[in-house]
């Protein structure tokens, strides 16, 4: 017996996703929602062509979503293509949901996926973008202070309008001799 015809587990290369058979690859495709299924076709060429999301699963991802009340496009929707369908509403809905923003907490995880996974703080998605959050925690409590002046002189002046009227009332009630000229 030759060395070189037996192969050990160490030497054979990993199996990928691709090294499996297309029937394999629909199985899969086939237990997706529509923006999972839709991120898998815009992976390659070879899920592009195999990977369907027609109208049954853009349908079904929109009932799904209006029976856990989640966000759903209230205008019209063209089921023609992912193109036309994925209009500004559904884009945005598609962001919300790869960032875990509209999770429902629960032992199990959350509804875009099983397990502990999203954050407990959340972040505003305005903060997150071009560094945002280092800027606003750079300002430390600089900010805060002087946010918090403004907001009691705005309170004063406030205050302050509205009691200038009740003193000109209390000396139209004078005498005319005490009144000065």
């Amino acid at each position: 017996m030759n060395n070189m015809d037996t192969k050990s587990p160490s030497n054979q290369p990993p199996i990928t996703l691709m090294d499996l058979p297309n029937e394999l690859h629909l199985q899969v495709a086939s237990y997706l929602s529509y923006p999972d299924a839709l991120a898998l076709k815009h992976t390659c060429r070879h899920f592009y062509s195999l990977v369907y999301t027609g109208v049954h699963l853009k349908v079904d991802w929109l009932v799904e979503r209006f029976e856990r009340k989640l966000e759903c496009p209230m205008e019209k929707c063209s089921f023609r293509t992912d193109e036309s369908f994925c209009n500004a509403r559904v884009r945005r809905i598609m962001e919300r949901r790869r960032r875990h923003l509209e999770c429902l907490r629960s032992p199990r995880g959350c509804l875009v996926i099983d397990g502990e996974t999203c954050q407990k703080d959340l972040i505003p998605i305005w903060l997150k973008k071009r560094d945002r959050l280092q800027r606003a925690r750079s300002c430390g409590y600089e900010v805060l202070v002087i946010g918090l002046i403004f907001l009691v002189l705005n309170l004063l002046w406030y205050m302050a309008g509205r009691l200038i009227p009740l003193l000109d009332i209390d000396f139209e009630i004078l005498p005319a001799s005490l009144r000065s000229p």
